[in-house]
This record gives C-alpha cells, sequence and structure tokens, in this order.
C-alpha cells in the first residue's frame, strides 16, 4: 500500500459515544496516527456496545484522568505534539477542563480544533440537551418521517455517524489550510444545522412557497409511481422509482401491463401523481406475484430505477460489493489472535480499496507507547502516576 493521504497527521481524539468516533475511525483509514484519550473513571457507555467494534477501528487508545491535574498536564503535552484535537463535549465542559482553543493556541499555535455539539458553542439554547434522536426532532427530520396522519417517526438518517462523516472533510480541508498558510483552526460544529442541511428541496419549498412539509411515507413530492411495493416472500418489498416518460413506458411494457399506457388516469406525470393512490394498489397487484430480485434485475436493465429491499444476509454476500472489496478481514488488536469480516471504507484510490483497517483497541492499550515513546516519561513515573490514577 502506498502512503496514505493523512499518514504523519496525528489526532488526539477526546471524543466518546458516536459522532466523534465515527469521525476519527475514518482519519485513521486515511492514515493519521489517531490517539483516543479514554478514562476507567468515566468510561463511553458505547464501548459496551457492538458498534464499538466498528467506530473504534484505527485507533490507539490511552487511559487519562482528566480531572486530576497532572492528568490534564498529560493531555496538554500530548496536544502539543498532535495536529488535530476533537472532542464532543457539552458546551463549556472542555474550558472547564482548562483546554478551549485560546487555551491549546498557546500549547501548540497552528492545532486545528473541532468541537461539535447538538445546538453548537453559542446562541441562547446551545446548553439544552440534544441527543440524536432529539436533534431528528428538532430539525423537522421526525415530521417529515413516516407515513401521512401517522404520528412523528424517528429514523431516515442517523444523525451521529452522518455528522462524523462531515467533521473528517471539515478536518481535512482545516489540514489543507494548515499546510498552506501554517495556521490552525477552530471549528464549531452544530448537530443540528448538520442534519437540518439534509433537507434543502423541504426548506427551498418552505423558503419560496410557504408550504410546511409533511410526512409522504416512501412517496414522492412530484413524481409517481415512486415507494416500496410488495414482492413474493414474507416482507419482500422492491422501490421503484419513476421520474420520467420514458421509465413509465419501460416500467409497463416490463411488468406486462402496457394497458396502463392508455388509461387517462395516468397519461402524464401530474396525472400520475393526482392518481397515485390507485395507481399504487395496481402497480402492487402486479409486484406481488414477483420475486424481488428478478424484477430489480428486469427492470434496472430497461433503464427503470428499482432496488430490491435486501435482507442483510443477501447485502453481506452481494456479489458486486464482494468484487469491490468492501468487505474485508481484519486483526482485533483488544482479541488478539481473532479476525472479523466488517465493511472498510466507502471509496477507492485509484482502483484500490487503500485504507489502514486495525481492530478496537483494549482501554489504555497504548499506554506504554503514548507515555514513555511520544511524552517521554519513566516506567517509574508512568507506573507512580497509574498508582494514582492519574493514567486511569
Amino acid at each position: 500500500m502506498d502512503r496514505l493521504p493523512l499518514d504523519g497527521v496525528r489526532i488526539a481524539d477526546f471524543s466518546w459515544q458516536i459522532a466523534g468516533p465515527t469521525c476519527t475511525r475514518y482519519l485513521g483509514a486515511l492514515g493519521a496516527e489517531v490517539i483516543r484519550i479514554e478514562s476507567n473513571r468515566r468510561p463511553d457507555p458505547y464501548r459496551e456496545r457492538s458498534i464499538s467494534q466498528f467506530i473504534n477501528q484505527n485507533k490507539k487508545s490511552i487511559t487519562l484522568n482528566l480531572a486530576e491535574p497532572e492528568g490534564l498536564a498529560l493531555a496538554k503535552q500530548l496536544i502539543s505534539v498532535s495536529d488535530v484535537f476533537i472532542e464532543n463535549f457539552a458546551p463549556g465542559v472542555i474550558e472547564r477542563l482548562g483546554l478551549g482553543y485560546a487555551e491549546l493556541q498557546q500549547i501548540r499555535p497552528e492545532i486545528i480544533m473541532l468541537s461539535s455539539a447538538g445546538l453548537g458553542h453559542s446562541g441562547p439554547d446551545m446548553h439544552q440537551v440534544a441527543y440524536g434522536t432529539l436533534i431528528q426532532c428538532f430539525t423537522g427530520w421526525s415530521v417529515v418521517q413516516g407515513y401521512p396522519d401517522g404520528e412523528p417517526d424517528i429514523g431516515g438518517i442517523w444523525t451521529d455517524p452522518m455528522v462524523g462523516m462531515l467533521e473528517v472533510f471539515l478536518i481535512n480541508a482545516a489540514l489543507y489550510r494548515c499546510w498552506n498558510t501554517g495556521e490552525g483552526q477552530y471549528i464549531d460544529l452544530s448537530m443540528a444545522e448538520a442534519t437540518t442541511m439534509l433537507l434543502p428541496e423541504l426548506i427551498l419549498d418552505y423558503a419560496m412557497n410557504g408550504r410546511v412539509p409533511q410526512a409522504m411515507g416512501n412517496r414522492h413530492q412530484s413524481f409517481a409511481p415512486h415507494g416500496n411495493y410488495p414482492c413474493q416472500g414474507d416482507d419482500q418489498w422492491i422501490g421503484i422509482a419513476v421520474t420520467s416518460e420514458g421509465q413509465w413506458n419501460a416500467l409497463c411494457r416490463t411488468v406486462g401491463c402496457p394497458e396502463l399506457l392508455e388509461d387517462p388516469r395516468f397519461a402524464d406525470a401530474l396525472s400520475r401523481w393526482q392518481n397515485q393512490e390507485a395507481l399504487d394498489q395496481l402497480l402492487a397487484a402486479i409486484t406481488r406475484q414477483r420475486d424481488g430480485l428478478e424484477l430489480m434485475e428486469e427492470l434496472q436493465r430497461a433503464g427503470v430505477p428499482a432496488g430490491a429491499a435486501l435482507p442483510l444476509n443477501l447485502f453481506w454476500d452481494n456479489a458486486h460489493l464482494r468484487s469491490r472489496g468492501f468487505f474485508q478481514s481484519y486483526r482485533e488488536q483488544d482479541e488478539p489472535g481473532t479476525r472479523r469480516e466488517l465493511p472498510t471504507v466507502p471509496w477507492l484510490f485509484n482502483g484500490s480499496r487503500e485504507a489502514r483497517i486495525d481492530g478496537q483497541p483494549r482501554r489504555g492499550q497504548h499506554n506504554g507507547y503514548v507515555f514513555h515513546q511520544l511524552l517521554g516519561l519513566s516506567e517509574e513515573t508512568v507506573e507512580a502516576l497509574a498508582e494514582q490514577r492519574v493514567i486511569y
């Protein structure tokens, strides 16, 4: 593997839960050395969940008690030899610890600091508690999810990992700027604002026309047929999205109902949209007799956007994903001798899926490397700090 894009970049990762660790997982895959700061005093609750095996890939882990002055001093030492500092505590916490951006600039002027919080780090509501599900409600996502006349539904977008991937973009942009100017950067990321940016059409419709969006199920505000339709078997579905006359003609001929082309209710896009209740019933009666995967392939060959709703076992064994090397086996750090297979990264560099994938480290697994090699502490000092629960 050639040199990865972020080889030589060191990340001091003070984040926890999902958003921040998702970001640093991808930064590590891009070659950065990610050092995750954890604590047995206040462990990350997501360490006990299976998602931890994914979001903690490609990292080193140390334990540090930031409530102790010596622990805070060691944190500052680590930051002084790092390029990026990432945290996602509630607003004000990191400043009270003495690790705000102004303090970090004194330690390392060119440091890049990214802080993410539910509603950002300014404004009258910045201290409100805001987890991913609450953000979905706050931003309007839950109102437009689900079906007409139903209750607001949580789903459609998982705020935390989406924000984590946006953070990857921001960090890379800040690194590029730093490499060209030598200047650091403070990035204040609002998870709510980031989530809202995934509703562009609905926001524009309200801004221009004053229409308040409502839940539409799987339907589209302009096109029909557009939705999930039942197939043979138990809970089998196919998604079909027709957006042009050519696709409509191809759909009718492929599923064997050319008579629909002569039905005045479906004569054009507007007519189909206005009569989509009847259209969906007719289409569902046809798709219910077909195998979802076979119908998907037929429709795709005919130029009709369609996708079978794959259960996880079929997704896992999908020949296309396998041919691209999306799933790879890797060695676990916290369970020597154990190998797992998981998705890697969703990109190819020059045709190759170049990424560094290492398993999740044990909490504190790299205390020796960081405190001895990077920070130059003696074994006696490290042992004493461990006994005092500073390295803890």
